[in-house]
């Protein structure tokens, strides 16, 4: 069996050495022979780099290399021309001026590796010469790998951030001026930052983030998974006694299910497909690799936001571009940072409907969150989170509460400063995904908008929350509200469930339930007073 290419971003390395190559090649030569100026949004660990490997391979004419890939055969030419990579990950950014003196460096070492000499009146002139020398030999192919990293890097600090965006701004604003120079301009990044000149200025750039024909340029396709690592796939049923097509369900439900497009096609996290091939375990591996600092950090500023994500919705300038980076919008970062995927279009509204891709990262993100707001290890909170699960599912409402009162405790008191009703649901939302419930926030219905909707296996968990009003607020909403009407064909048993956070013991204080049977007869009344 040929090995796997877990975290090898060249391309010769994974030919020349024996590693499996998923072949992108018949979109690659689409999107060469089809157009000049790309920018590509895609989340950390799916193969952005690879990617920016490949091209270079292709424009440096090392057609041997593709030998048994598509493109080898397809009607391209093999020119050679210069290339001017630039891979962020590897230029310093803590300020501009290190920014500054980091990309001249990289340049100046590219001139040299075509005995090429530039001077640098200014950074973005240093950049032009290099491109008006270096096309004497052959217009000029230009890739550059996390072009946001100067940027994203430097949130917490938004001071360093706007200026490292001028810095980029200036820097890339010569490329307009020299298209007669250029063969391909393509560049990849996390996020769009629409104020740099590159997407303000450059009008003629085809931002492919989210079009239907590189839906599945990077990640893996089903398709592709069951014929490039079908041995492995074998390997692992056998090792555990199972079928391919039960070994495939485990794999859909926890890598599959990123949409980069408005159709159907969706691909699985190569990262996480890889580690598991090698592995034969379910676990959390894309997001054991890290979670960006800048999104946990908007999520502690945004904390409200958290129950809107699962279900929100967005317009394509929504997705795709971050206008003021002072105010991010967290649905917007959460799609680009590949925690949000798109689950919808409607042609109708133009809108998408976004929702977790998939377990990995839907009970990971969720977990992340418990560690960064209750300071919990994960061992600790996993062993209450399944005590506190098995209490809802069989309707003890007394250690359910008295168990999230323990998580709500070890919150750091500073987190609670100016919190509102929205930060204490944002709470109650992660300690119940930590569980491993699916939960659904802000349902509608025909004259409300409920807060938050727990299906289990036996029974319908209906919570309205409030801060400061009481219990009997919320549960009275309720029933005013008929939100029991949405749910009272399902068969189960219904509970309908108030609950007040008091913002000076910075808990909850108080609960009120009522119990139906799935006939719609009233089965109990419940509560906790302080």
């Amino acid at each position: 069996m040929k090995k796997l290419p877990i975290g090898i971003q060249t391309i010769e390395e994974i030919i020349n050495e024996g590693y499996t190559y998923v072949d992108k090649t018949s979109l690659i030569f689409s999107l060469i022979t089809e157009g000049k100026y790309y920018f590509l949004s895609r989340p950390r660990r799916f193969g952005k780099s690879l990617l920016i490997s490949t091209l270079k391979a292709i424009f440096s004419g090392k057609k041997e290399l593709f030998k048994n890939y598509y493109i080898y055969s397809a009607d391209y030419l093999w020119e050679k021309h210069p290339i001017i990579h630039l891979d962020f990950t590897r230029i310093l950014t803590k300020s501009p001026q290190e920014l500054k003196d980091s990309l001249q460096r990289a340049l100046d070492e590219i001139a040299k590796s075509y005995d090429k000499s530039i001077e640098f009146p200014s950074l973005q002139e240093g950049f032009g010469s290099l491109i008006k020398q270096l096309s004497e030999e052959g217009k000029v192919v230009v890739l550059v790998d996390e072009y946001d990293k100067p940027i994203i890097d430097n949130l917490h600090r938004l001071e360093i951030a706007e200026a490292n965006r001028e810095v980029l701004k200036n820097f890339y604003g010569i490329i307009k001026s020299l298209d007669a120079q250029l063969k391909l301009v393509f560049i990849t990044g996390v996020s769009k930052f629409s104020k740099v000149t590159l997407f303000s200025g450059f009008n003629n750039l085809d931002d492919i983030s989210i079009s239907s024909t590189y839906a599945t340029l990077l990640g893996y396709t089903e398709e592709e998974i069951n014929y490039f690592f079908i041995n492995y796939i074998e390997k692992i049923v056998k090792k555990q006694n199972t079928t391919h097509s039960e070994i495939i369900k485990e794999m859909r439900e926890w890598y599959n299910g990123y949409h980069f497009s408005s159709e159907n096609s969706t691909v699985y996290n190569p990262f996480s497909t890889l580690k598991f091939l090698k592995e034969g375990k379910l676990e959390n591996y894309w997001f054991q690799t890290g979670t960006p600092s800048f999104l946990v950090e908007q999520v502690k500023k945004f904390s409200q936001s958290v129950a809107q994500l699962s279900g929100a919705v967005a317009s394509a300038s929504e997705l795709l571009d971050i206008h003021n980076i002072n105010k991010i919008n967290l649905k917007s970062l959460m799609w680009q940072t590949g925690y949000l995927t798109i689950q919808k279009y409607d042609p109708k509204t133009t809108l998408y409907h976004l929702d977790f891709p998939n377990r990995e990262v839907r009970r990971s993100f969720f977990e992340s969150l418990l560690r960064e707001f209750a300071e919990l290890e994960s061992s600790t909170a996993s062993l209450l989170a399944s005590k506190s699960r098995k209490n809802l599912e069989i309707h003890n409402l007394l250690s359910f509460f008295e168990m999230m009162n323990m998580f709500f405790a070890n919150i750091p008191y500073n987190l609670f400063n100016e919190g509102d009703e929205g930060f204490y649901h944002a709470i109650f939302i992660s300690l119940l995904e930590a569980m491993g419930i699916k939960v659904h926030a802000e349902q509608k219905t025909n004259i409300g908008r409920i807060d938050l909707v727990v299906e289990l296996e036996n029974i319908i968990y209906i919570f309205e929350f409030k801060l400061d009003k009481g219990a009997n607020v919320a549960l009275e909403q309720i029933e005013e509200k008929k939100y029991k009407e949405k749910y009272s064909n399902r068969g189960k048993e219904i509970s309908l469930v108030g609950v007040n956070f008091s913002s000076k013991t910075r808990n909850i204080s108080e609960w009120k339930a009522v119990v139906y049977f799935s006939n719609g007869e009233i089965k109990s009344n419940l509560q906790n007073s302080e």
